[in-house]
């Protein structure tokens, strides 16, 4: 089965129409959360998202939205986005939204948008120490599939290891997912790549074939910006997103 992966799409309308053109034919779509926040495009990309049955988690600004975590948590930006798709959203995105579960689990893999032990405080994983309380909570999964950083990169921990290594995955390409190991990947962000690389990041987890794709993808930034500007969202949310950064 093929799992095409979207993740933190923050409204970006334009990034996500990309994301799933480049997708193509997949069994099913799975994203590890943040649907809204930051972009243009909050009910759009929640109704495509609901169309299509993509399997989702909840992220932090999907959780800010739907009041299940407090706006004071976010910086003076965010929190301005925030307040902005609040004020935008439709009853059924709303509940959309708010219908999110923290965890998913499947078959194959385990998805979350931060970090397993606690998900409901969204925590970061940005290197071996953070990801490790992740592999212990991991239970029968070998893999578990994050967001948040908005960094597409890998951490693998082999069978009776303790430390695990973080490997970057900015610029794409296939890992395969060997059965001597466990796994932790962010495919990155469709909506705003935040490891300077602007292009829309998505993946692919292929459960017959073992591998784990990441691509990176083009879409119309200036249009996303202009947007952006027209609805006054902060000048930082709209900078930010040609540098990938």
């Amino acid at each position: 089965m093929r799992h095409g992966i979207i993740s933190d799409v923050h409204s970006n309308l334009e990034a996500l129409e990309a994301a799933l053109d480049a997708l193509g034919d997949v069994d099913v779509l799975i994203s590890p959360g943040d649907v809204v926040g930051y972009g243009p495009n909050p009910n759009e990309c929640c109704e495509i998202l609901r169309e299509r049955q993509v399997i989702t988690v909840m992220g932090n600004h999907d959780a800010v939205v739907a009041g299940r975590m407090p706006l004071d948590w976010f910086n003076l930006f965010a929190r301005e986005a925030a307040n902005w798709t609040q004020e935008q959203l439709t009853a059924e995105s709303r509940e959309f939204l708010e219908s999110l579960p923290m965890v998913h689990r499947g078959e194959t893999f385990v998805m979350v948008h931060g970090s397993l032990p606690a998900p409901e405080r969204f925590e970061y994983i940005t290197s071996p120490r953070e990801a490790r309380p992740t592999f212990a909570e991991m239970s029968t999964s070998d893999l578990c599939l994050i967001g948040h950083t908005h960094v597409a990169e890998l951490y693998f921990q082999k069978a009776g290891e303790l430390w695990s290594s973080q490997v970057s995955m900015s610029a794409g390409g296939t890992i395969d997912l060997k059965t001597d190991s466990t796994y932790i990947i962010n495919c990155g962000s469709v909506g705003q790549p935040r490891d300077f690389n602007p292009l829309a990041a998505v993946g692919i987890f292929d459960t017959e074939a073992r591998t784990v794709e990441i691509r990176r993808v083009e879409y119309p930034i200036q249009v996303t910006q202009r947007k952006m500007q027209e609805a006054d969202l902060p000048e930082p949310l709209w900078r930010r997103l040609q540098h990938g950064a």
